[in-house]
């Protein structure tokens, strides 16, 4: 079954159309400045400090450039839309205000470049793990 899901996941990612991936992010669009191109949706990069007053935010912002062939998939809910990419990152998009999360689903950093598409099984195997290592660190 998992043979099954990775390549729906690998064919369905090479199929995802400007449109298609408009229509999954509409409700998330207007709210957190998304701008759907033909090959890729960008959106404004996340300050390093919320704390800081608006007026003393650089004028340019570094965006976040996420290619259409780089999605296994688009998840819209009611309070959010998901866009996971095949290295495994996660994108969750409030639909209720502007804040945006970027997960690394990888348990250790050397695994962010890993070329094979990630599935379900390896996602859930290391948030698993990050929960254990967080729970156990407060035990002490």
């Amino acid at each position: 079954m998992v043979g099954t899901t990775d390549k729906f996941s690998e064919e369905r990612a090479n199929e995802l159309t400007r449109t298609e991936v408009a229509n999954l992010l509409q409700p998330v669009i207007k709210l957190h400045s998304i701008e759907v191109k033909d090959d890729r949706f960008e959106f404004p990069g996340v300050h390093s400090s919320d704390e800081v007053p608006e007026s003393e935010l650089p004028d340019e912002t570094t965006k976040t450039v996420i290619l259409f062939e780089d999605i296994a998939s688009i998840s819209p809910f009611e309070a959010r839309v998901e866009v996971l990419l095949q290295c495994g990152e996660l994108f969750v998009f409030s639909t209720t205000d502007n804040v945006r999360t970027h997960i690394n689903t990888y348990n250790d950093s050397e695994n962010i470049n890993f070329e094979k598409p990630v599935t379900a099984r390896d996602i859930a195997g290391n948030i698993w793990d990050g929960l254990e290592k967080t729970l156990a660190s407060g035990k002490k």
